[in-house]
């Protein structure tokens, strides 16, 4: 049987926006953006990127849906899924980058 997820089981370097501080919408942008870019040019194709699911926030998940909007539109981007569970599940995410 293949395992389908083989690829995204083992994130190379990963960025964790947990105990960050405040930070407006076009910060977290710009460090996910820089730190994709960063990773592409270290060599490393599989990534993760830790937003939480949200729990702390007064109005619902902040950070989590500006990075998916983010990874879905990035050119830098081949595809990627939330975690499993023992991976951070639904707050973190598995990116693949193209190569």
């Amino acid at each position: 049987m293949v395992n389908k997820y083989k690829q995204f089981n083992q994130a190379e370097v990963e960025l964790d926006f947990h105990n960050r501080g405040p930070m407006i919408h076009q910060q977290i942008l710009d460090l996910a953006d820089e730190f994709i870019k960063e990773s592409l040019n270290d060599g490393y194709s599989l990534i993760s990127i830790i937003t939480g699911v949200g729990i702390h926030s007064k109005n619902g998940p902040v950070i989590k849906p500006l990075i998916e909007d983010l990874l879905r539109s990035h050119p830098l981007v081949k595809d990627f899924k939330e975690g499993k569970f023992t991976q951070g599940g639904q707050g973190v995410f598995k990116v693949r980058l193209l190569k």
